[in-house]
């Protein structure tokens, strides 16, 4: 019996390059719920694309290993992690990220593009939280030391 996966995942930036953060949310099966989210000070918004979706995979690697009765959907609103990652598009920048992005990808895993800011409760969580995490590192980076 297959067992399927949503992964829903997202990158924001405030300015570009600027602050940014990934999140991603996994919806399992069970009805159980895993989200996450990073980011850092410098950075683009391409890349938190694709962080998010190399944390995803770990998360979903994490879980369920090697184990072929599992599968995968991510769904972003990037095109761009799309076409990088299915070989359509050149890859010409974030070049360190997709070693470790590839070595995740196998028959288990399958991208579908979801319209950003389109209502889809999933895709509107990650958007989310990742700008929350941006708006959060902003703050931080400005508080004047006590």
């Amino acid at each position: 019996m297959t067992r399927t996966v949503i992964a829903y995942t997202d990158g924001a930036c405030s300015g570009n390059p600027g602050a940014g953060a990934w999140a991603y949310r996994l919806e399992w099966p069970d009805g159980t719920v895993d989200e996450a989210v990073g980011g850092e000070l410098q950075t683009t918004n391409n890349r938190e694309e694709l962080k998010a979706v190399r944390e995803a995979l770990r998360a979903f690697r994490a879980r369920v290993g090697g184990d072929s009765a599992w599968r995968i959907v991510v769904r972003t609103d990037s095109q761009g992690v799309i076409n990088w990652l299915g070989g359509t598009w050149r890859r010409k920048k974030n070049l360190d990220l997709y070693p470790e992005i590839d070595a995740l990808l196998d028959h288990r895993v399958r991208f579908e593009h979801v319209r950003g800011h389109s209502g889809e409760a999933g895709n509107e969580r990650v958007d989310s939280l990742a700008v929350e995490e941006t708006q959060r590192m902003l703050a931080t980076a400005t508080e004047e030391p006590v």
